[in-house]
């Protein structure tokens, strides 16, 4: 049997469902996108309290790269990939890192355990409408309308399996 992708990212986001009956679900704050480089190539707020400009946005992404650079550098575990998540008393942030270097994080209500398998579907998004994209350009900030509109049902997929908690 042969699955279709579009099948196969409904799949996806049926399994962070079933996840989320598992674990408690919280609203993401916001979502960044880093190259390779340390430069933020995607930003999307949603709707958090203190809604951050431009430039808060770049710094936002170019401390967490750091972070995660140096993290890397100072575990002392061999083969450490660098933070996934950082624990705060008002958010968490969750990171995955693809292995071409690029960044996927979360800010999030504190408590969530569930953005693990989001991130992945988020990559895979990325994967599917930003790099397949022929007039994307590597490294670039991301305008890709698919990337975009399936990011946000897979978002809104998640907020509205929140309200079932």
């Amino acid at each position: 049997m042969c699955m279709s992708h579009q099948d196969s990212i409904a799949l996806k986001l049926s399994l962070i469902d079933s996840e989320k009956k598992r674990f408690p679900m919280a609203a993401i704050y916001s979502l960044y996108i880093i190259n390779k480089s340390g430069g933020l190539i995607f930003y999307k707020d949603y709707g958090s309290a203190g809604r951050m400009d431009t430039n808060d946005s770049l710094r936002v992404a170019s401390l967490w790269h750091s972070m995660h650079a140096i993290s890397q550098q100072l575990s002392p575990t061999t083969g450490c990939s660098g933070i996934e998540l950082l624990e705060a008393d008002t958010f968490d942030l969750h990171c995955f890192q693809s292995l071409t270097g690029t960044k996927f994080f979360v800010v999030c209500e504190p408590g969530t355990q569930h953005m693990e398998s989001l991130l992945k579907v988020i990559y895979e998004l990325y994967t599917d409408y930003v790099l397949k994209n022929p007039f994307y350009e590597m490294e670039m900030p991301i305008r890709c309308e698919l990337f975009d509109i399936n990011l946000s049902q897979a978002v809104q997929k998640d907020r509205v399996a929140m309200l079932g908690r």
